[in-house]
């Protein structure tokens, strides 16, 4: 008999399936231009070059001539794009010739500690070894003892730096912190997270040139609505848009640094230590571009990246992948232009919390609940419904996007250099340095750009509009409760299913109209019953003739709501997220007062003491908030954002003598 519980596995394999990955338009070399880290005595005569390049930036005597007015002759583009190129190259020009020039290959792993603990060690065995060397190399005395002993206390520290290269790493990081070097400090923390590399194969292929194109079809959309066919004409009149020297000064200081350079290797860094001509010369660019409605292509060339979702999914799965846009910093600056340009004739409706001044997530949600606790003291159920909108950024028709800009009163200028920039800028999707062909939008906000949500508020704003002007829903004080949105996330409220039902065919009235599309499947509503209310039984409330869920809580705009509005679902979430945080095991607590037990642990754990130790003094010596504290502080600044607020319906809320936010506020005082 056979007694062995080993069974055999056959296992055949087709090496002919397997391809070889190729890599086309590989990037080996390193571009010399990308900031990367720079000491002050570098970046003191980077600012000096590119000054003194910058200032020798000659404008041609065409675009002078037509400088005092609006230009239609096409011709004046070729010496645009000159002008821009000039621009360029006296900035990366400059980057290179001040940047650390010296590139070697490596020859041996960096070793954690050298510089700290060996290589003094290392210069004393070098010195004994070469005197030994030079004496003849003998087998005994003094000499040949000292050069043992020094080889053998090299050998013993580089041994230990490499035992203990995880304790050196976490007091590099200790050092950085304690002399405030947040830069290094970060820099370290971040080595010690390990990228994951690319997936072998993404959707079938498994060819860089293949992936990349693969992406490029998969990040393209079109419109249910068609292609943009609107022209903005040839000709057009006005007075003359002006770029201002002291705005492009504002936008560069105000920018954020560390970001992704686009495919010319600039970014931000490279502007703020230009030097004083800078925006002088972008100012100029710019204007002209503006006044000649056009933009050299290299500006607006952009680089698409996919980053994962989920990286516990599937990797191999393309709609696991979200795009990133890496622009050029010229045109981010002069899309900060263009943003603040709308700001000034944009009129959004104060229903959308989305991308705008002194409001967030919390204002919306907030908004939400004062709406519901309202009507539920009152004895009146309220019907949510939380709409999901599909690639919603994606489907924006710019011939509607076109002619509701028309109608705000921006400058004509700026009309047109949105319409030429969307109707020419090329994307490229990289994938493992390999590009794919070159493609362009035929609908859809540019991804990543800093005006694109202000456009997408304009362009569903006059749904907001047409819902809060029906007089359908839930309204308090004389002001229309009954929509609030955050971008794409909408929430309608009424009191009665047919309110509802009203509501929602006025939204997919307006989605067909422009090119949108509601997602039923993600679609649910939420009934919030008044308080000592039995479950209510529902009719079917249908969302482009398909039946709405019923749910009890949902997640909304990152906080979770339920149908008693019981906070503790998000307190838990937030209890779990510290507890993640801290890297700490806690027992799970449902009340309140374990966010406080889950804040003392975190510090106690990231400041090293034990578990079980009283830290209290340290940290009132430290001046460390508590628990009640911070809850204080958090409650004034919200109610203190909420009153000094524009907005109509967060009046409402702070003119409310009974808001349960003001109530919260009052018993924390006596915490």
């Amino acid at each position: 008999m056979f007694w062995s519980d080993h069974l055999p596995i056959v296992i055949e394999c087709e090496l002919s399936a397997i391809i070889c990955k190729n890599n086309h338009c590989s990037i080996n070399r390193i571009n010399k231009a990308v900031w990367g880290y720079r000491t002050k005595e570098q970046i003191k005569s980077y600012t000096k070059l590119c000054n003194s390049k910058l200032k020798l930036i000659d404008f041609p005597v065409e675009l002078r001539q037509c400088s005092c007015d609006i230009c239609n002759c096409k011709e004046h583009r070729i010496y645009l794009d000159k002008l821009y190129k000039d621009i360029i190259r006296a900035i990366t020009d400059s980057a290179i010739n001040t940047s650390n020039t010296q590139s070697y290959k490596r020859k041996k792993k960096h070793v954690i500690g050298w510089n700290k603990h060996v290589c003094e060690a290392h210069r004393e065995a070098r010195s004994k070894f070469l005197y030994w060397v030079s004496q003849n190399r003998p087998q005994s005395g003094t000499v040949y003892e000292e050069m043992c002993e020094s080889r053998k206390l090299f050998k013993k520290r580089l041994k230990w730096c490499y035992n203990n290269k995880e304790q050196l790493k976490m007091e590099i990081i200790s050092e950085c912190r304690a002399s405030k070097n947040f830069s290094d400090f970060w820099k370290a923390t971040n080595s010690l997270n390990h990228k994951t590399g690319l997936p072998v194969s993404v959707g079938g292929a498994s060819d860089s040139r293949d992936i990349a194109e693969l992406f490029r079809e998969h990040f393209t959309t079109k419109s249910p609505l068609g292609p943009c066919s609107a022209d903005p004409g040839s000709s057009v009149t006005g007075e003359l848009y002006n770029v201002s020297a002291k705005q492009v000064r504002q936008i560069v200081s105000s920018m954020s640094r560390g970001k992704s350079p686009g495919h010319d290797g600039l970014s931000i860094e490279h502007f703020k230590y230009a030097g004083v001509h800078l925006p002088r010369v972008l100012a100029m660019f710019y204007t002209l571009c503006l006044n000649h409605s056009y933009l050299p292509p290299d500006l607006m060339k952009t680089i698409i990246v996919p980053i994962v979702k989920n990286k516990t999914g599937d990797l191999s799965d393309k709609n696991n992948y979200r795009p990133i846009s890496l622009a050029t910093i010229v045109a981010k600056v002069l899309d900060s232009v263009l943003d603040s340009e709308l700001d000034k004739h944009l009129n959004i409706h104060d229903a959308q919390f989305g991308f705008r001044a002194g409001l967030s997530t919390e204002s919306a949600i907030l908004s939400l609940k004062h709406t519901v606790q309202y009507y539920t003291k009152r004895n009146t159920p309220v019907y949510a419904c939380f709409l999901d909108l599909s690639k919603a950024f994606d489907l924006v028709s710019y011939d509607l996007l076109w002619e509701k800009l028309k109608k705000t009163g921006v400058p004509t200028q700026v009309q047109r250099i949105f319409h030429f920039w969307y109707r020419n800028q090329n994307n490229y999707v990289r994938w493992a340095n390999t590009f794919s062909d070159t493609y362009r939008l035929e609908c859809g906000v540019r991804q990543g750009g800093l005006s694109s949500p202000k456009l997408f508020n304009l362009y569903v704003n006059e749904l907001i509009v047409g819902l809060s002007s029906t007089r359908v829903g839930c309204w308090i004080d004389n002001v229309c409760m009954n929509n609030f949105s955050y971008a794409d996330d909408m929430v309608l409220l009424t009191p009665t299913v047919n309110a509802m039902r009203q509501l929602l065919t006025i939204c997919q009235s307006y989605s067909l109209q422009h090119g949108l599309k509601y997602n039923a499947d993600k679609s649910v509503y939420m009934v919030f019953r008044a308080p000592g209310k039995c479950r209510l039984n529902v009719p079917a409330i249908k969302l482009s003739g398909i039946e709405l869920k019923r749910v009890e809580q949902f997640k909304y705009l990152g906080h979770y709501v339920t149908e008693d509005l019981d906070d503790n679902v998000d307190i838990e979430r937030e209890r779990r997220a510290l507890a993640v945080r801290s890297n700490m095991l806690a027992r799970r607590f449902r009340t309140l007062s374990a966010l406080r037990v889950q804040y003392n642990n975190g510090f106690r754990m990231l400041l090293g003491l034990p578990r079980f130790c009283s830290a209290s003094s340290m940290f009132a010596e430290a001046r460390v908030d508590g628990f009640h504290a911070i809850v204080r502080k958090r409650l004034a600044s919200l109610l203190s954002r909420v009153r000094s607020s524009t907005n109509s319906i967060l009046r409402v809320i702070a003119e409310k003598q009974d808001a349960n936010i003001l109530q919260a506020f009052l018993r924390a005082q006596v915490l």
